[in-house]
């Protein structure tokens, strides 16, 4: 877990950013994994530091959502729980190695049926288009009135995970 602090561009607040491990890691088990993000979410939400929402980047370059990207939005979404999915932005990115027309297909088919759960419970989708502006879009979407915050972590070895 890299937490990393920027300032807004408002200034007044700092924006905190945590770079978590991906699943589907090659030195590591997704458990192994899930249990990292979970003892760091544990031990920020002890320091009564809570999270205003979270970001979850899916690769609009992928033609298939299957196998490793399917079980890792499973995981995403346990970890989360559906009470929080208010404060999550389901993000796409690698815009540029698409033609619109099919990324544009893939986001609608995300839409309407990969994200169509966390959308109807108030997640919200935005485009990363490679730039500081679309990035501050993002960021400044984020509720700072609501936070993100679970007591404790989904069971890693559930299902023998």
């Amino acid at each position: 877990m890299r937490p990393v602090r920027y300032p807004h561009s408002d200034g007044v607040r700092n924006i905190v950013l945590v770079d978590s491990p991906g699943f589907d890691d090659t030195f590591m088990t997704d458990a192994q994994i899930l249990r990292q993000i979970a003892r760091w979410l544990n031990a920020t939400y002890q320091k009564n530091i809570k999270l205003s929402g979270v970001l979850y980047l899916h690769r609009i370059s992928d033609n298939r959502i299957s196998g490793t990207p399917l079980r890792n939005y499973g995981m995403f979404k346990e970890l989360c729980g559906k009470e929080n999915f208010k404060n999550v932005i389901l993000v796409t990115t690698m815009w540029d190695e698409v033609t619109e027309e099919v990324g544009s297909a893939r986001e609608k088919e995300l839409q309407s049926d990969f994200w169509q759960h966390m959308i109807n419970l108030g997640s919200t989708v935005h485009r990363f288009e490679g730039t500081t502006e679309s990035a501050w879009n993002i960021i400044n979407s984020l509720s700072l009135a609501s936070s993100v915050q679970r007591q404790s972590a989904p069971n890693p070895t559930r299902n023998g995970r």
